[in-house]
Order: structure tokens, then C-alpha cells, then sequence
């Protein structure tokens, strides 16, 4: 019997172009692009390279300071806030470096960040009064764990605001309410991060090195390639899956849905209008290709249920 032959030569596989190169999206970094997510302009990283090799962040803030300067106007808030701090100290405690500073401030910004975060905290607790049993005995045992932490001067491991609402979620994620689940998260949702707290920074970073701190002041700012759908989860490495997005909220994302970041995020969707009309604006210079920001227009409408929906009108203008 003949073997049935299957011609192919009229079979066409459709793979999307890749619209711009590593070195293309990575050079847009050059033209102050404010971050898809926070809206805040980013460095470029081959600066933040060159500044991982300076000993002198590692020497007394009065050599640190004037490095750091000129990268004070893309510092996050809080990080430009402890940046001030530390300008105002070296001023009276000039061979002192950064680790000495935040150490004297220690003490009176941890008392701070705890009062804050014992607030939110009873808040939860008080919906173990409506919670199923096993539920709210699960739900003590988590804030019996934490406030075990975060009254302990000295903890054995230091609180962990991600992974106590990564805790609470796999607390309350079988509730068959969905508002009660979303109030418990939001309320958890409040406690401070470093990034929007003085307080949270001063009480992360007191026992770091000095050229680390020095680094987490700007490192926050560094513009990097988020994948928009996880690599986890199958996402492509290329342009057709990258956006730019500052270091911060591109760790602060992990794995989680476009949805999720925009629930931390709310202004995510507005910033990157604003992200799109700076790329469109270096379209008309050449700088960006066209087919970047429609294929972005796309993706971030698609992943994110359509809560990013981009005007690019004007591309074509």
C-alpha cells in the first residue's frame, strides 16, 4: 500500500514580528520614561551598573551624598524623603555613613511603623467575630504570629508585609463572600511598605551596608522589561510581551494578574496612558517603532480585562 503523502508546502505558520529589539526598548530608557505602572520616571540600569562599583556609598555619607545627587529628581517619594534625612545628618555627623544615620533613627521610626501597622492589625482581627470557626481560628493563629514579630525588638525573622497578606489570602480564600474578602484584603493592604512609609524604609534597611542602602535609594527607579504575562506562566521573552517598568513595581507584581497589580496599584491604568503618549511621542521621532505600542495597546487590554484600554490615536497623526 502507497503512503499517503500530505503536502505542506502551502501551510503557513503567522508569528508575530517582534517589533523592537532588547537594546531598541532598553535604549528608550534614555528619553525619561515614566514607569507603565507608578507613572514615575526611570533610570536607565547601565547607570545604576556603574554606580554598583563606586566604594565611596560604602564611605561616610559626606562622600555618598554628592553621588547620589543627581539621581534625587527620579527618586521614589519616600527615598528622596530619607535621602533629605541623611543630607540634614551629614551636616552634623559628616564621618558617619548611611548604616550609622539610619541606626540612630532606628528606634523612634520603629516605634512609629508599629503603631501604624498594630491599627490595621486589630481591624483584622475583628472580623474573626464573623468569620466561620475554622477560618478565625486560622486567622488568630496568623496575628498571634505576627504580633509575636512585630513587638519583638529583636525577631528572629523581621515582618514580612507580602507574605502575611499571601498568609491572610490563603486564610479567607474558601469565604463564600466575596465583599468580606475584599475588605479584609484592602484593610491589609494599608500596612506600610517602604515605599510609602519613612518609617518602613528606616526599619528595613538600619541593617543593611551602607553601599546598600545607598543602592536601594535609587535602585527602586531603575527601568526594567516586566513581563506581561509571566514567564510562569508561558509569557513570551521579547517585546511582544515587554513593557517598561520601574525595578519597584516590577518586584512588587511577582506572578500575580495585570487585575491584581492595578488593586495595589489604582492609578496604574492612567499612568500608562501616560507611558503610551511619551512612546508615541518619540514614534513621531523615530525613536519608536509604531508596532511596539499597538501590539502593548493589545496585550495590556487583553490581560488586564480591559481595565487598561490606551488611546493611540494620535500615532497615526
Amino acid at each position: 500500500m502507497e503512503k499517503k503523502i500530505t503536502k505542506t508546502e502551502n501551510i503557513k505558520f503567522k508569528i508575530p514580528e517582534i517589533p523592537l529589539t532588547r537594546k531598541e526598548l532598553k535604549n528608550l530608557l534614555n528619553y525619561h520614561i515614566p514607569c507603565l505602572c507608578c507613572g514615575l520616571e526611570m533610570l536607565h540600569p547601565d547607570i545604576y551598573a556603574k554606580l554598583l562599583d563606586m566604594q565611596e556609598l560604602s564611605g561616610s555619607a559626606s562622600q555618598a551624598i554628592p553621588i547620589l545627587e543627581p539621581y534625587e529628581k527620579i527618586m521614589h517619594p519616600v527615598e528622596r524623603q530619607v535621602f533629605n534625612m541623611f543630607k540634614s545628618m551629614s551636616a552634623k555627623y559628616p564621618d558617619k555613613n548611611f548604616k550609622e544615620l539610619l541606626q540612630m533613627k532606628k528606634d523612634i521610626h520603629e516605634l512609629a511603623l508599629v503603631r501604624i501597622q498594630s491599627v490595621i492589625f486589630n481591624k483584622i482581627s475583628f472580623y474573626r467575630r464573623i468569620l466561620p470557626k475554622k477560618t478565625a481560628r486560622q486567622l488568630r493563629k496568623l496575628m498571634v504570629k505576627t504580633n509575636d514579630i512585630i513587638f519583638d525588638p529583636e525577631p528572629h525573622k523581621p515582618f514580612s508585609r507580602r507574605i502575611f497578606i499571601h498568609k491572610l489570602k490563603n486564610i479567607i480564600k474558601n469565604l463564600e463572600s466575596r465583599k468580606l474578602k475584599e475588605e479584609i484584603l484592602e484593610i491589609a493592604r494599608r500596612l506600610p511598605r517602604s515605599s510609602d512609609e519613612v518609617c518602613a524604609f528606616v526599619v528595613k534597611n538600619a541593617r543593611k551596608r551602607p553601599s546598600v542602602i545607598a543602592l536601594n535609594l535609587i535602585h527602586p527607579s531603575v527601568g526594567t522589561f516586566e513581563h506581561l504575562m509571566p514567564k510562569c506562566m508561558k509569557g513570551m521573552n521579547n517585546s511582544l510581551n515587554f513593557a517598561l517598568e520601574c525595578s519597584y513595581c516590577n518586584n512588587s507584581r511577582h506572578h500575580y494578574p495585570i487585575s491584581v497589580q492595578i488593586e495595589e496599584n489604582p492609578y496604574m491604568p492612567h499612568n500608562a496612558q501616560i507611558q503610551a503618549d511619551k512612546l508615541i511621542s518619540l514614534s513621531k521621532k523615530g525613536l519608536c517603532k509604531k508596532e511596539y505600542i499597538k501590539n502593548l495597546k493589545k496585550v495590556l487590554q487583553n490581560l488586564s480585562d480591559e481595565m487598561i484600554c490606551l488611546d493611540i490615536s494620535k500615532l497615526d497623526v
